[in-house]
């Protein structure tokens, strides 16, 4: 093999077979820096009044997500309590165990061994089939090994093979990033990802004969070529097994669905169309980028986001805890009321969940009519018409709707974390001094009035 062509072969080799070693590394930087701003977060949210140490559960989630390998002593909340007499109630001695030296070999080796082998094999081919414009064409062939003939039928299925390589191979890097961001990455996830690998190689063959076997005779009569031996063939096919690495899964799902077994459950198709995910950019404040950013912790649309940690992305992401508080308490009013309504309601002061409570909560007689306009956007004019209510009847099933929209865990928690970091800012922060109640009913409903003819 010419020189350069071998340092470009060797050293994308040594890089496949040695990237498992680097992830690993990545894992256990991610993990110190992490654990030190969890140590420092956790005096925001130690809710103790007794000299001792006690943290909210949604913080604990955290904590124990990260302090794995080190002694109980060492964690932010065990190590603060051994001066208040804690320290001889737990073992600080016993050690959270993370994964061994020797799970993380059995986990990488079958993925190093795989890539390595398809790595060289495929770069390898790809110069022995463009050798005609080298100058020592039989130097690029790996020794020992056949190599397909240029026109033969085997020198589709090894390309579909190795393009399916190709796109699995950056499938798995992405997810293994991914992994490291989310912190789960394990020798399970390795070892995962290399049957995924496997699998992408070997739907490859298979998807070039369906493709070359059955649509011979389509190709022939659209576009007149040739079924195997044309360029234009070639393309469709190492397109086509790229993105079958790319989605092993969903071409796995298409072979199955060709075969029309007998007893095989079908899925719905029309389910797919009835429901349908609300994706992120509706929230204020989220635009694509952030988008993808929250796509690498599995936050996919409005519903993953309502139901996140907000501490946990606080750690895990480079966004400020109360930007993070406030699209968390945003989708979960998108998810309490609607997509639709949420933008009808901004305008009536509401754009969170704990808008609503408040509203739901406060008994004055002056928020009566914001509760039934609020109402009218969640519940309908059928149910709350504007004229032959009465309001004291209106504004009890408001509320109660509105209760029932506020017991989820996610809410609770969410809660939870606002009133810890309320009571951190202090009573006097939460309203500037002054009388707010001063717009007189008559201004009220001129008002309404406006916002019903603009939404109407």
């Amino acid at each position: 093999m010419e020189l350069p062509f071998a340092i470009a072969v060797y050293l994308c080799t040594a890089l496949s077979v040695l990237s498992p070693g680097f992830f690993i590394t990545l894992r256990e930087a991610v993990k110190k820096q992490r654990q030190e701003i969890i140590t420092d977060l956790a005096n925001v949210f130690d809710t103790g009044q007794d000299g001792g140490v006690h943290l909210i559960p949604s913080f604990e989630f955290v904590k124990y997500k990260y302090f794995v390998g080190l002694r109980r002593g060492q964690d932010p909340e065990i190590g603060r309590s051994e001066a208040v007499g804690r320290a001889d109630q737990i073992d600080l001695n016993r050690e959270r165990k993370d994964f061994s030296a020797i799970s993380w070999l059995l986990g990488c080796i079958p993925f190093s061994v795989l890539v390595g082998f398809s790595t060289y094999y495929s770069l390898t081919m790809i110069l022995y089939l463009l050798s005609s414009h080298t100058t020592l064409p039989g130097q690029l062939v790996w020794p020992d090994v056949s190599y397909p003939k240029p026109g033969d039928r085997a020198e589709l299925w090894l390309l579909g093979m190795c393009a399916a390589f190709a796109g699995s191979y950056i499938t798995a890097l992405r997810n293994l990033l991914r992994a490291i961001r989310n912190f789960d990455l394990s020798p399970v996830a390795i070892v995962s990802e290399t049957t995924k690998i496997l699998l992408s190689i070997a739907l490859a063959p298979i998807v070039t004969i369906i493709l070359v076997n059955m649509g011979s005779q389509a190709l022939n009569s659209l576009f007149g070529v040739a079924s195997h031996d044309s360029p234009f063939t070639l393309g469709i096919l190492i397109t086509a097994c790229f993105v079958i690495g790319l989605l092993p899964d969903v071409a796995l799902r298409w072979v199955i669905q060709r075969d029309h077994l007998k007893n095989f459950k079908q899925e719905e198709v029309d389910v797919f169309q009835a429901f349908k995910i609300t994706p992120v950019e509706i929230i204020d404040g989220i635009d694509s980028d952030i988008r993808a950013r929250l796509e690498d912790h599995h936050i996919h649309n409005t519903q993953n986001l309502a139901a996140a940690n907000p501490l946990m992305l606080f750690v895990e992401t480079p966004y400020g805890v109360y930007q993070i508080m406030d699209w968390v308490a945003q989708s979960q009013l998108c998810c309490a009321v609607g997509r639709d309504k949420i933008v009808r309601m901004w305008p009536l002061g509401v754009r969170t969940l704990f808008d609503l409570e408040r509203l739901a909560t406060d008994d004055e007689e002056e928020s009566v009519a914001l509760l039934l306009e609020v109402g009218r956007v969640i519940l309908g004019t059928g149910l709350i018409p504007y004229q032959g209510l009465d309001k004291a009847a209106g504004a009890a099933v408001i509320r109660r709707s509105i209760e029932l929209r506020l017991d989820d865990p996610h809410v609770q928690r969410l809660r939870q974390i606002y009133i810890a970091v309320g009571d951190r800012l202090g009573r006097k922060s939460r309203r500037f001094t002054g009388t707010f109640r001063q717009t007189s009913t008559g201004i009220s409903d001129a008002y309404f009035a406006w916002l019903r003819q603009k939404w109407s």
